[in-house]
C-alpha cells in the first residue's frame, strides 16, 4: 500500500517546481525521471529545514547549527539540478557535521565562545562522535539503530567524493558548458541525501525528544518517514521510557 502524502510537503513541492522552472533550473515538462530524483531530494531537505521551525527555546550555542543545517539543506536541490555535484556533496557533509555540533555545542557554551574567539581551536568530526556516542541519549539508541555510525560512514564517503578531479580544459567557458544535469549522478546525490536526513533526523529526534513530542503530527510524520522502520521504533520506545 502506497504511504498517504503529507500535503504540507506535496505543496511545498510544487510551488518550488514552478520556481525552479521559472529560473531556467528544469525545462518546462522535465523527464519523470528527473521529477522523481527532485521530489525525493526535496522530502529529504524538506524536513531537515523544518527543524530550523519547529525547535524553541534555543541557546545560540546550540541555535545556530540547526540554523546552518537548513542553510545547507536548502541549497541541496537547486546544485544537482544544474549539475554541481561537488557542491551538492559539500552541503551534504556540512549537514552531518552540524548535525553533531548541534549535540555537542548545546552542552558546551564555553567551547562555542572559545571556537568563536579563538580561529585555530576546532572540534574535529571525529571528536564530535566521540562525544555523541558517550551522550546519555545515545549510549542505548546505538546499539538498536547506529545513527551516528550511519553519518560517520557517510561523512567519510562525501569527502573522498570532494577531492579534486583531473581539469582537461584550460579555457573556463569550455569547462562550465559541460557542467550539466546528469541523472545518474543526480540519483546518487539523491541517494547520499536520504543517508544524510535519515541518520541526522533521528539524532536530532532523539536528543530533542521532549520538543519534537509537541511539534503537530503532520511535522512529525515528516521527520520520522524519512527513516526506516527500525529507527521509527526506536524514537518511539526512546520517547516514553525517556
Amino acid at each position: 500500500m502506497a504511504r498517504r502524502a503529507i500535503a504540507s510537503i506535496d505543496n511545498d513541492f510544487n510551488s518550488v517546481l514552478v520556481l525552479l522552472k521559472d529560473r531556467g533550473i528544469v525545462a518546462t515538462d522535465p523527464k519523470p525521471n528527473l521529477l522523481q530524483v527532485a521530489k525525493s531530494i526535496h522530502a529529504a531537505t524538506f524536513s531537515l529545514i523544518l527543524w530550523r521551525f519547529r525547535l524553541k527555546r534555543l541557546a545560540p550555542h546550540s541555535r545556530v547549527f540547526i540554523e546552518e543545517i537548513a542553510s545547507d539543506a536548502l541549497q541541496i536541490l537547486p546544485q544537482v539540478l544544474m549539475g554541481y555535484g561537488k557542491t551538492a556533496k559539500l552541503l551534504t557533509r556540512g549537514i552531518l557535521e552540524n548535525g553533531l555540533r548541534h549535540i555537542y555545542f548545546a552542552d558546551h557554551p564555553i567551547e562555542f565562545l572559545r571556537m568563536n574567539r579563538e580561529a585555530k581551536w576546532y572540534m574535529g568530526v571525529e571528536q564530535l562522535c566521540d562525544y555523541a556516542k558517550s551522550h546519555p541519549s545515545f549510549i542505548q539508541t546505538e546499539t538498536k539503530f547506529d545513527g551516528l555510525a550511519q553519518v560517520t560512514s557517510l561523512y567519510s564517503t562525501l569527502s573522498a567524493g570532494v577531492h579534486g578531479r583531473t581539469v582537461s580544459d584550460l579555457e573556463m567557458r569550455v569547462a562550465l558548458q559541460k557542467i550539466a544535469y546528469d541523472q545518474t549522478a543526480a540519483e546518487d546525490a539523491m541517494r547520499s541525501i536520504l543517508k544524510c536526513a535519515q541518520a541526522i533526523n533521528f539524532l536530532l529526534a532523539i536528543f530533542q525528544r521532549e520538543q519534537m513530542r509537541t511539534f503537530q503530527i503532520e511535522d512529525q510524520r515528516t521527520i520520522l518517514r524519512t527513516m526506516p522502520m527500525a529507527a521509527r521504533k526506536v524514537w518511539t520506545e526512546h520517547d516514553v521510557h525517556a
